[in-house]
Order: C-alpha cells, then structure tokens, then sequence
C-alpha cells in the first residue's frame, strides 16, 4: 500500500532556511540543463486554475509529480485558497512510492526559500524599509524569507481587505517583534518609499505601476505562475534587471511573458536566477532589480529529496521505494 502522508505529518519539518540548499540545487539544474521540469497549468473556471507540474534529475532515485489548484470560490469563503498533492515516483521503476498531501505546503516553503535565495543576491545591503502587497500565506512566508537575510527596520503590508490586512500585520508584528509593521495606505505613495518590494498576489493586471518606481529598489513577484497573470507593470522591465526561475518560464508566464509580446524586452534580456549562483551578479547601488518567480516542479522534486529522509520513517521506504528492513 502506498503510504499517504498528510499535512500534519509535513508541516513539522519545513523551514525556509533549511530549503535553502534544495533551492540552489533547483536553479542550478535549470541553467545548466539538466532538469526536466515541464509545467501544464488547467483553468476548470474562470476562477480557478490547477498546476501540474513534473521534474526528474539525472542520478535521482526519485521524480514527482505534482497538482496543485486555486480556487477564488474558497477565498470567498474564508478558507485556504489552496490545495493539492504531490505524487513520488522511484526513478528506476516508475512505480509510486508515495503520496504527499501537502495542501500546497510544500509549494509555499520552496517558494519562500526562492525568495529568500532572491533577497540574498539581488536586495540592497541595507534595507530601511520593505512592502509586502498580498495578504496569504505566501506574503507572510515572503516577509519571513526577506528577514533570514537582512536586518528590516520598517515594513508595511497592504491589501484590499482591510481586515486581512490588519490581520496579515498584527500577526507578522508578534513573529518579528524588532521589525515595525504598519498599514499601507494608497500603493502610489507606499511603493517609492520601499527599498523592498514583495508581491505575493493572484493579479491579472498590474499592481506595481513602472512610474512609482525609484533606482535602487528591488521587487521579488511570485504571484503570477500563469500566462494569465501579471502582478508587475510589463513597462518596469524596460528600466530594470529582470531574473526569473528560467527563461521558459519567463517566456511563458506573468509580467516577463507580458513584457516580450509587447516588445518591451526579449527573452534574451532576462537572466536566470541559476546563472547568478555560478557566474556571481553584481548589483549597481542605481539598479532596479525584479525577480519573477512563477515556480517549477524541479523546486518541489529538491525539496522532497531534502524532506525524504524527515519522512523516511514512517514511511518505510529509502529512495529508491524498497522497505527499510
């Protein structure tokens, strides 16, 4: 029988900072090619969509595969918006090993160790103060990611619900209490006084207006993973450095996948996150730096090798899906 591990049974062994390594070995395996992480996104309505999303490894004992759905029917009803399950797959046979229903968890702290892989190499040194537009899990995760790398006096939190908003920022104040935490008011004026901005929305069109921008802030969007989204303005990419998961993904997804079919940039001018892990980046106090995370299942595939051993126990499999004897 397949072991079926739940929620609770994940949730005790994730942490941003341990997914660290997991993240590097993800943006490594993109740039230099050897991952196979294709990406199918469904629509069953206009108000919610599924990922399906795959990876494999050369020399990997195990693949996954994953599903993982959104739904604005259950935003509506006050619950978690997400769910899903990943499946894990022994490299050699193909038969599965088990079956993480993780509710999306996974996907959350692989997302955050991205961002918080993204804020050590592209944010300025000193960060006086920071936004976070979006009020879910992964603008709370995000601000977490942002802290596990720099020292932020200051950070405001805005959304369109006031009440999540002020909940978003009471709860964060009680987990960070050397940072203060405010409310944003109008994003016009709270944009050009962040050193950082997080977006973590489910935006069609842009929040983040090019002309509020300023030189030397840093932007790290992970909101939009679907060609139908856009959270940042396609014109901001005409005046900073942009840096996705992959090229193909920036193609296909979000405000770069805006950007080129409005020939504002091309696919070319946009730099893999993976390359700046071999080759350095250098970071000019003038540049305007956004990172588009849309997210890839090689980064639930290392995060899942990093989390095995955690689960391995109770599970009785090693890698490669035999017993533990």
């Amino acid at each position: 029988m397949i072991p079926i591990f739940q929620p609770e049974d994940i949730a005790p062994h994730l942490d941003i900072a341990a997914l660290l390594p997991a993240a590097k070995d993800a943006f490594r395996a993109l740039s230099d090619g050897s991952a196979q992480a294709p990406v199918y996104v469904l629509h069953p309505n206009d108000m919610a969509d599924i990922h399906v999303k795959s990876a494999c490894l050369p020399d990997c004992p195990i693949f996954t595969v994953k599903m993982a759905g959104w739904s604005q029917v259950l935003v509506d009803r006050g619950e978690p918006a997400s769910s899903g399950l990943i499946v894990v797959f022994d490299s050699i046979t193909c038969k599965p090993i088990a079956i993480l229903q993780d509710n999306h968890l996974i996907s959350d702290y692989r997302t955050a160790a991205a961002g918080a892989l993204v804020a050590d190499l592209l944010a300025p040194r000193d960060v006086a103060s920071a936004l976070v537009v979006g009020t879910g899990m992964q603008s709370r995760l995000q601000v977490e990611a942002l802290l596990l790398s720099r020292r932020v006096p200051q950070i405001a939190v805005w959304g369109r619900d006031p009440q999540r908003t002020a909940q978003l920022r009471d709860d964060l104040a009680k987990i960070h209490p050397k940072t203060e935490f405010s409310r944003a008011g109008d994003l016009a004026d709270a944009v050009p006084l962040a050193d950082v901005i997080l977006t973590a929305t489910a935006a069609k069109d842009p929040v983040i207006d090019a002309s509020w921008l300023r030189p030397g802030q840093h932007i790290t969007s992970v909101g939009s993973d679907d060609a139908t989204k856009c959270e940042i303005d396609p014109q901001v990419m005409a005046q900073a450095k942009v840096f996705v998961d992959a090229r193909t993904s920036g193609e296909a997804f979000g405000s770069p996948r805006r950007a080129i079919a409005q020939g504002i940039i091309a696919a070319s001018d946009l730099t893999e996150i993976g390359t700046c892990l071999t080759q350095g980046t250098a970071r000019d106090p003038g540049d305007i730096t956004l990172a588009c995370l849309s997210g890839l299942g090689i980064q639930d595939l290392t995060a899942v090798r990093h989390l095995w051993q955690k689960l391995q126990p109770a599970a009785q499999l090693d890698l490669t899906g035999k017993a533990v004897t």
